[in-house]
């Protein structure tokens, strides 16, 4: 009875989670007279594939699209780097100031992104950096390094030091024991780091939104609120923008999967 008690639990929930989900896939299948109606209905006869298609010519999604591809594979790529680096240098190495700079990185995702937007706005604007993809890269690596920093750290320190040592001992240098022996062994915890940095740069909006004006360097965030305008609400290619702006992100998950629940558990167990 108790097995059944949870399992009921447990689908409600998942309905309930699912609910906006569907939701918005029946939004994207309706034409914009279906959207508002009241009382509203789950299935219309006059759904379709249409308002996939029109978003195109509504807005360029597909250089949208693109623009987020690029600028979050490329904040992924030097979150990585870097945040490995400074993470294997904080878990092997003692220096003066050691607990104070993890914390400042821990408490630097307390703030707001209001509070640094607009020194960052007029530093991108001196150096020729906004609306560009470089900028963009840039503000997103800094934003999501310490929480990188601090997710690889963890799982470094989950890693025996007698490891490296033995590697150290055979004539590796520490750069060669860190590239041959603790990042292969540290590959499900950067794989779901790099997932979640991937996430983190995919979803970003106001960032996005500040440090962009053109078509060209749009995200797709920033791109679907464009779909709120001042005479009419597009509400279903929005739907379906939020639809499509989803499957990437599935996709890669589906594809890690394995890395990413080793890497939630790496360290659970030393």
């Amino acid at each position: 009875m108790k097995k059944v008690l949870i399992s009921t639990l447990m689908i409600v929930l998942a309905l309930l989670v699912l609910l906006p989900v569907l939701w918005t896939v029946s939004t994207s299948l309706k034409p914009l007279s279906e959207v508002n109606r009241c009382p509203p209905q789950w299935v219309s006869p006059t759904m379709s594939l249409k308002p996939y298609s029109d978003m195109f010519f509504y807005l360029p999604f597909s250089t949208y699209t693109l623009n987020s591809l690029i600028v979050a594979s490329s904040s992924t790529i030097l979150t990585l780097l870097f945040g490995s680096l400074a993470a294997f240098s904080f878990s092997r190495f003692t220096f003066a100031g050691k607990r104070i700079f993890l914390l400042i990185f821990l408490l630097s995702q307390m703030l707001p992104g209001a509070s640094v937007i607009i020194p960052l706005f007029q530093l991108l604007q001196k150096v020729g950096l906004y609306d560009t993809y470089c900028g963009l890269i840039l503000v997103h690596t800094a934003v999501l390094l310490p929480f990188v920093i601090w997710l690889l750290y963890g799982f470094f320190q989950t890693i025996p030091r007698e490891i490296e040592d033995a590697a150290l001992i055979d004539g590796c240098s520490r750069m060669t024991a860190l590239r041959k022996v603790i990042l292969p062994l540290a590959l499900p915890g950067i794989g779901a780091t790099a997932l979640f940095s991937f996430l983190g740069s995919w979803n970003e909006f106001f960032f996005a939104l500040i440090l962009t004006s053109s078509d060209s360097t749009r995200t797709i965030p920033v791109g679907i609120g464009l779909f709120v305008g001042e005479y009419l609400d597009v509400w279903n290619q929005m739907a379906a923008a939020a639809i499509l702006f989803s499957i990437p992100p599935l996709i890669l998950f589906t594809l890690t999967r394995k890395t990413f629940i080793k890497g939630l558990v790496a360290g659970a167990s030393k």
